[in-house]
This record gives structure tokens, C-alpha cells and sequence, in this order.
């Protein structure tokens, strides 16, 4: 596959045969269920604007994001902390999906998602522990160090490839990092959410 199709494949792959239909028809995608998008829609349908709920108060009564989600779980919100667990145990599948297909040696979780990731581990990791093959159960799973920025900067490299690996990178500086060195690990991160 070329890095291209490969994060289409995943993000369509199916994981559950329940759900909201994705944006490429079908039901039950790993991206249409387990992504922040996905969060975010399910915690605006679960409220009203105006209801008072910790969930619209951060959202200003605008839509719910999944950011919104993992900053009133941090604050201790119940609802919040419900749909954290629910979509823990949906990236859980998915990942469980990817490690019996590709067998890879790590995986990286970025996008929005990634913001939550100390949220998300535990139930993220149990879910592997119950549902993978014994081989697979020990892979590392761990938050992308460019965070929302991943898919982003993934994006670009693509665009921007010249045939040397990390040579694109080279020009994307990590807004966090005071003495401007440049940042190049998002050439090996893959964005999910």
C-alpha cells in the first residue's frame, strides 16, 4: 500500500456493524465510530443546548467537540467520563483490528484524540489485553508526540516528499519548542481522529 491508501483502509475499516453511516456509505467504520469526530457527535446528540450540562457550557451551546469531551472529563463530568470509556473501548477494537492485520511493532495514536490519551490508555490497553491474540497483547500504543498536529504535518509530508525520508519535515517547526529546532518524528506518526 502506499501510505495513502493505507490510512484509508483503516479509517475504513469496519469494526462494528452498528452506528452512524460514514462519509464513504457504509456503517460501522473504525473513523465514523472511534474518531473525535465521532465523540464529539455522539456527546452533542446525548445533550440540549441550554440544558446546563458541563458538555454545552464548554461548547458555548455550539456543537460538542472532543475536546470539550476530554476537558469535562478531566474536571470529573460523569456523562463525559462515560463516553470516554465508550470510545476507549471502540479504539481498543480497532487497534486489536490493526494489530492482527499489520502486525506492527507500535502504535501511535494522534489527531484530537491524542489530547486524551492518559483518558483513554487504560481501557484502550484492557480491550487489547481481552480481545488480541497472545503475541499482540504487549505492542505499545502510546499518544503521538505531535498530538493534533500528526495528521497535519502527515498530510503535508506526502505533498512534500522528495524521496529522502524526513527531508520534508525538515522545514515544519514545532511550535512548542522553544529554541526552534526543527521536527522531524511526524514523519513516522500516523494520524486516528
Amino acid at each position: 500500500h502506499g501510505r495513502r491508501g493505507l490510512a484509508a483502509e483503516i479509517g475504513h475499516m469496519t469494526i462494528t456493524g452498528e452506528g452512524d453511516r460514514c462519509f464513504c456509505g457504509a456503517v460501522g467504520c473504525f473513523e465514523a465510530v472511534a474518531s473525535g469526530t465521532a465523540l464529539g457527535r455522539r456527546a452533542t446528540a446525548l445533550t440540549a443546548p441550554g440544558d446546563g450540562s458541563l458538555l454545552r457550557r464548554l461548547s458555548a451551546d455550539g456543537d460538542v467537540s472532543a475536546r470539550h469531551v476530554v476537558e469535562a472529563a478531566r474536571a470529573g463530568d460523569i456523562s463525559a467520563l462515560e463516553l470516554i470509556e465508550a470510545e476507549a473501548k471502540w479504539l481498543g477494537i480497532g487497534f486489536t483490528n490493526l494489530l492482527h492485520l499489520y502486525s506492527p511493532d507500535l502504535i501511535v495514536m494522534g489527531g484530537g484524540l491524542a489530547n486524551g490519551f492518559d483518558l483513554l490508555a487504560s481501557t484502550i490497553r484492557a480491550t487489547v489485553e481481552q480481545r488480541a491474540m497472545p503475541a499482540y497483547r504487549d505492542v505499545p500504543i502510546v499518544p503521538a508526540q505531535l498530538g493534533d498536529r500528526a495528521g497535519l504535518i502527515g498530510a503535508a509530508s506526502l505533498i512534500l516528499w522528495e524521496g529522502e525520508p524526513g527531508a520534508p519535515l525538515a522545514m515544519a517547526q514545532d511550535e512548542d519548542n522553544k529554541d526552534g529546532a526543527t521536527e522531524r518524528a511526524g514523519a513516522r506518526e500516523t494520524s486516528h481522529g
